[in-house]
């Protein structure tokens, strides 16, 4: 009964204080983006972009054309004793430019994300493993810019 009893304070308490999520995907903005373009690496940039159409509508006056460059680096950290790589270092970088298409505003950020990860002997699951982390890091990017989106909300 007391467990019960507390399970229904905190769900009166969750949706009595205005509680929204930080990371939340429907989020009605008072802008939207017209065109997305990107250059740089292909792979990221198309997924970017599929994620970033979900901004596009043409209900609000306020229109941003995204342009965003994509950097992909994976470099040697270290070498074991034979000179074969022994852990690589993955560095995403995005730079998103906004620019109004009235007032010729700009909003300019640049979003980076890096790891560090062993090699394997199989080259199959080292190269899956490569592909799974950048999933993620572009998972972290992509609410990095949901966020920067909302900090734009708040300047218009």
């Amino acid at each position: 009964m007391i467990k019960n009893f507390k399970y229904i304070c905190i769900l009166i308490f969750l949706c009595s204080c205005g509680y929204t999520p930080i990371y939340q995907v429907n989020q009605k903005l008072n802008f939207s983006l017209g065109t997305i373009d990107f250059s740089g690496d292909k792979k990221i940039g198309r997924e970017i972009k599929k994620n970033l159409e979900k901004f596009k509508s043409d209900e609000n006056e306020n229109i941003f054309n995204a342009n965003f460059i994509v950097f992909k680096k994976q470099e040697i950290v270290t070498k074991d004793k034979k000179g074969d790589p022994s852990s690589f270092k993955l560095i995403i970088e995005i730079k998103l430019d906004l620019v109004e298409e009235k007032n010729l505003k700009t909003f300019e950020k640049k979003f980076t994300k890096e790891t560090t990860f062993d090699s394997m002997n199989n080259k199959f699951e080292l190269k899956q493993y490569v592909s799974n982390i950048e999933k993620n890091m572009i998972f972290k990017i992509l609410q990095d810019i949901n966020m920067f989106f909302n900090i734009i909300e708040n300047d218009l």
